[in-house]
Formats: C-alpha cells, structure tokens, sequence
C-alpha cells in the first residue's frame, strides 16, 4: 500500500473510492501514469474503466478560468446553466440529468445542498483559483457515492501546497486577487489561501437595464501530520461568503425585470481524516460537515432565507486480497437538516457497501460491488455496479461500465407546503440504471495524444416533479437519455496543439417526448494552443452549444469565442490577459437572463 508522505497522505482513500473502480485517463495524461480521483488511492489509468475527464490546475491557470463552471463548460457531456453574469445561480448537468441528481464533492466533502429544492449544488462561487483539480466522473455511481449520484460526480480537490498569488482587472469593474502560502516536510504539510472577486456586472434579466454587482471572498486552510507509525491525520476548512444583487418578477407584470433583491450566501466545509497504512491494507475514518446559509432581502425586507446542514461519518478500507485482487468496503451515516423560510427539517442515513477489483489475465481489469442505503424518512435503496477494461494493445483500450443510481427525496420535496402546496412524505427515491461502452486509441511516443469514443444510456423511473393537479411533489416521470461522447487531444506541431470533445445528448421526458430542460442535443468544444516562443503562449476557445428546451421558452443555440495570451517574465512571474465572447455574441444560458457581451481582463501571478 502507500507508503506515508504528505503528498502520499493527500492520495490515501476517501469517501469517493473512485479510483479503483472507475476513471478514465485525463487529456493531459499519459496511458502509463497514475491519476487519484478525490484523494483516492493512486490508480494506473490502464486499469480503470469507467468514463471520466479531468482538469488539471495547469489547465485551469492556462486557459484562465475563473470559476470551476468555466472549467466545465470544457468536458465532455457536461451542461451548464447559469442565471446571467458572475454571481448568478449556476448549475451542472451530466448526461442530461439534472442537478439535484449531480453529486458534487469538495475534498471529500459531499457539497450538495439539503436546503436546495432537489438537494443541487450552486457553482456561482467555486472560485476557480482554488483548486488542484477536477474529476467528472460520468454515469450512475451510487456504489461509490450513495445517493443523489445518477447523472454522476463531480469531485473537485483544492490545492494542499504551494505559495503564490494574484492581481486582475477588466471588464464591467472586475478586480480579483489571491493570495496562498503552503509548506511541505516529511512529517507535516500545510496550505492557507485567500482569493476574491468583486464586480459590477451587467443586468441579469436580459431586458433589465441595471447593473446587478457581485463580490465574494473565498478562504481555505489544510493541514496533515504524522501522529505515529502507520497514522496520520488531516483537516481541510474552506467558507465561501458572497453578496449578489438579483433579479425577479415585480409586479404589476410578473415577468423577468429588474429588481433590488440582494441574495447573501455562506457556505461551509470541514472535513478531519484519520488514516492508517500497512503492507496490504489502507484504512480511513472521516468525519465531515458541510453548512450553507442563504438569504434574500428587497429592500432590507427579508424575501427568502434557507439554511442546510449535513454531518457525515464514514470509514473505508482497502485491502489487497493478493497481487490480483483486491476488496473495498466501507460504512457511513449521516444526517442533514434544512430549514426554509422558518420551516425546520431533517433525516437521517446510513449505508455499507462492498467492492471487489480482479485482474484473471494481465490485459483485463474487472470489478464489480454493491450497496444498501437506509433512510429515516423513506424506503432504503440497493444498489450495483459492474466495469471492465481490455488493453488490446500499448495504444488501444476498451472498456465498459454498468451501473445503477438513485436519488433520495430531498427535505424541500418531502415537506414542501408553501401556496398551498401538501406535502408528501410517502416519496420514493428516484431509481436509475445506465451503461456506457468506449474506445480510446492512444498516439504518440508518450501516449499524451488520444481519440476516445463513448456510447451511453441511462433510464430514470420514479422521477420526482411538481403534480399542478395534486399540486405537490410525486413520483410521476420516467426519463432517458442516450448519446455518444468524442474526446480528442492532438500535438500538430511541437508548438501547436488541440483540444476537441463533442457531445451528442438525446435526453427526453417519456411520459410527454419532451426534450429535458436546459440540455442541448448538440454541444461541442474547441481549445487550440500556439506557443510561438519558450516564455509565450496563445490559445483561442470556440463552444457551440445547440437550441435546448427551457421555460418559459427554449434558448437558441449560441457560438462563443474566447481568446487568451500569457508570457512568463521570469520563472515565477507571468503576465497574462484575455478577450471572452470575441464576437460579442448575444445569448442567454437560461431563459430571459442574460449573458456578458465582450469584455478584456489582464492580470499578474506569481508562483513560488
């Protein structure tokens, strides 16, 4: 097993135990080296077998993203919607699930949100500057994550090391800034980051003419020591606090419009870890809180306010049965609460899960596991899932992955009672299964150039919607999506590369034919990089995202053009700008909310 080190401890296992089960190799990464999914222990990619894309740090600071959506509107079958400009509610889908059935992971930390009507999680102030990486692992994954993990996992690591910073400006009053100090030895490590944005925006509602501001600061502390032989231990702490000026639906209309509504968020995630490693077994204890705080005043009149908790405890264990094979299992339990608008409520879960890994020649891979989940409120739920991945040769890899997924009734649904409305404790959770089926082809003399092609279906029942006639939530849907994913990375000189993906996604509503909500059919992505010198880089990103359904009317499909620059003064100062929307295309991302039209943003960094 792994041998202890700070940089080891940050690999050792984790809630997620994605790695050894499902992930796929990263555009940025060799065939032959070793990816860790949400601390996960480290995996050979050419062992895994289950979809995954993977941003890197190196990415994010390359291609200047500024919020980890702007990261993901990049991967492959993954949509996102947000309400307007920075700051606006933003959400993600994978394969046309919806956000509530999107799992998200911070560190470890499920992040989702209990207070949220259907448990999602809102991107508008992941602060991009952050974080290490960011897996999207596709496909149901209830094995692995329980609950809410249907269209799959998006698990996010924040940076554990390093000292740098930055300064930027531009467009609509933009400044941000970030500032990180970390160390490392071999008893000990330990990182505290601070960042921030403020601007002045653009109006949210597209017809709207003010100005809706948004400013936020982020701050971040980890730390591990070893406490004895074979022990150590680990705290991650990261709050999140934001102010935001949104827009409703004034009267006498009640359409889209301006408004002085102030949306103030705070958000929490702690997480201790305990952790053991021995010849042929790694063990973790966690015990993790995530907290999130919302309210919403018009005026100085308070309009909306919810508050969500969830306290978990798990443990996990990784035993290598023999060079061959290799058992995973783990316990957890947690509770979550939500209060909304005064109205308090909470449950309780628990679960086991088993999982084994087998490798019957040296070219296969198999694994297979399964889950129980039992819940306070309502029924429990089984679950199962099954991968495995051929290596024909040194340059190509199949693999194929089977699945089921569930999401439980979030307390919002459970115990909705507002205009009316009766609430139904009697909700099922929503039950999925789904399978994908790829092919990767890998080129190069370091296999850092690829063609993957996924195929995949996924079939929901007892999905949860609001009945206008029962006027409640019920289990009344059934919904399927099915379509293919193209992933491709290419060197076309020694200074010219490219990064393509292309998504094609057939998700519909089967009790109406309908097209789901804000998920194109068609969505593709285009990264080209020329470095015409050693200290110089440019690159230009295209996406085309197709016509999707949305209410109270589809949105057309849009183009956007993204242009950057950077150049390396010394080895620990760079310059950099960039140009987002070019062409200054009009769009919206949901409908009636508006989008940035062309804006210009430079800034410094230094990194030591």
């Amino acid at each position: 097993m792994t041998a202890f080190s700070p940089r080891a401890l940050r690999n050792t296992i984790t809630p997620a135990i994605a790695s050894a089960l499902a992930c796929a190799t990263s555009p940025a990464l060799a065939e032959d080296e070793i990816i860790v999914s949400v601390l996960r222990a480290p995996t050979p990619l050419s062992e895994t077998g289950s979809s995954v894309s993977v941003i890197t740090a190196e990415e994010i600071i390359d291609r200047q993203y500024v919020f980890a959506a702007d990261a993901l509107r990049d991967a492959a079958g993954v949509a996102i919607a947000q309400n307007g400009g920075a700051g606006g509610a933003s959400s993600a889908r994978i394969r046309g699930a919806s956000s509530g059935q999107t799992l998200i992971v911070i560190d470890g930390v499920v992040a989702n949100d209990p207070s949220a009507p259907q448990g999602g999680f809102n991107f508008a102030n992941l602060d991009a500057s952050t974080v290490e990486r960011i897996e999207v692992l596709r496909g149901p994954q209830s094995l692995l994550y329980g609950a809410d993990a249907i269209g799959g996992v998006i698990s996010v690591t924040t940076k554990h090391e390093g000292t740098e910073g930055f300064l930027e400006g531009g467009s609509f009053g933009t400044a941000r800034a970030g500032l990180a100090a970390g160390f490392e030895n071999e008893d000990f490590y330990g990182r505290l980051s601070l960042s921030g944005v403020t601007t002045d925006g653009v109006s949210r509602a597209d017809a709207g003419t003010e100005k809706d501001g948004y400013r936020a600061g982020t701050a971040t502390l980890s730390a591990g020591a070893e406490l004895a032989e074979h022990w150590r231990g680990e705290i991650a702490l990261r709050t999140t606090h934001s102010r935001a000026k949104i827009d409703g639906f004034p009267p006498p209309a009640y359409t889209l419009g301006d408004t002085e509504e102030i949306e103030r968020t705070e958000d929490y995630l702690a997480s201790g870890r305990l952790l053991q490693s021995f010849t042929n077994f790694d063990g973790a204890l966690t015990l993790a809180y995530n907290a999130i705080d919302r309210r919403n005043t018009d005026n100085g009149v308070e309009t909306y306010s919810a508050k969500g908790g969830r306290l978990t405890v798990d443990y996990l264990a990784d035993i290598a049965l023999s060079d061959n094979l290799r058992l995973l299992a783990g316990a957890e339990a947690e509770r979550t609460s939500a209060e909304v608008s005064g109205v308090d409520e909470s449950a309780k879960a628990g679960a086991v899960f088993a999982a084994v890994e087998v490798k019957p020649v040296e070219a296969v891979t198999l694994s297979v596991g399964g889950r129980r989940d039992e819940f306070s409120n309502f029924k429990g739920a089984t679950t199962a899932r099954a991968s495995a991945v051929w290596r024909v040769d040194e340059t190509w890899r199949l693999r194929a992955s089977w699945g089921e997924g569930f999401r439980a009734p979030s307390l919002f649904e459970l115990n909705y009672d507002q205009f009316g409305a009766t609430p139904n404790p009697n909700l099922r959770p929503e039950k999925a299964n789904g399978f994908d089926i790829g092919v990767e082809k890998l080129f190069g003399d370091d296999g850092r150039q690829r063609l993957a092609v996924t195929f995949f279906r996924t079939r929901v029942e007892d999905q949860i919607d609001f009945d206008l006639i029962q006027y409640g939530y019920y289990n009344i849907d059934k919904t399927r999506a099915r379509g293919v994913e193209v992933e491709g990375n290419f060197a076309l000189s020694p200074r010219l590369s490219a990064d393509l993906t292309y998504s094609f996604t057939d998700a519909v509503d089967l009790s109406t034919d309908a097209q789901l909500l804000r998920q194109p059919k068609h969505k593709g992505t285009a990264v080209v990089t020329y470095k015409p010198a050693d200290k110089l880089s440019l690159s230009a990103s295209v996406i085309v995202n197709g016509r999707e359904n949305d209410s109270p009317a589809p949105n057309d499909g849009f183009v956007r053009l993204d242009l950057r620059g950077a150049y390396q003064l010394t080895d620990a100062l760079e310059l950099y700008g960039r140009v987002e929307n070019a062409t200054d295309a009009a769009y919206q991302d949901v409908s009636g909310y508006g989008e940035p039209g062309l804006a210009a943003y430079g800034g410094v960094r230094v990194r030591l």
